[in-house]
């Protein structure tokens, strides 16, 4: 009974942790409060963002073609944090989602994990009206 329970919640949690078929994953973690999770994921073409319960299905998910409602602001090149940005509109709101790192202490065996994310929610005319970072130690960014 108990491997049966384990396997539906693993089957329930599958939604908010896998990118959909043919995108890789940019930024996938908890949030810092609220029992939330943030996953985007893209490929050539597309960007997908989900937000939402760990378990279960998100509050909110968008696919939006590169150009088209999704842009892509890569790392300049400079400086000791590496990061990237996604940003992603639905009507007047921007969802800028964020990643990155510190490249020195990602190199030192002896410094914590130094990944970060988060998303900041922009709507036309009010400027940010949310930002919601990432538990620190469930950061995954692939760079």
């Amino acid at each position: 009974m108990r491997r049966w329970i384990a396997a539906l919640l693993s089957l329930i949690a599958l939604p908010a942790t896998a990118c959909p078929e043919g995108q890789t994953l940019f930024l996938g973690c908890d949030m810092e409060r609220g029992g939330k999770a943030l996953r985007v994921c893209r490929n050539e073409t597309h960007v997908s963002y989900s937000f939402g319960p760990r378990m279960g299905a998100p509050d909110l998910a968008l696919t939006r073609p590169i150009g088209a409602g999704a842009d892509i602001v890569p790392w300049p090149g400079i400086g000791r944090t590496i990061w990237e940005a996604i940003r992603l509109r639905n009507n007047a709101v921007i969802y800028e989602v964020y990643a990155g790192f510190d490249k020195f202490d990602a190199v030192d065996p002896d410094k914590p994990d130094s990944r970060f994310g988060g998303v900041v929610v922009l709507q036309d005319g009010k400027g940010e009206i949310a930002h919601l970072k990432c538990r620190a130690g469930t950061v995954k960014y692939t760079y």
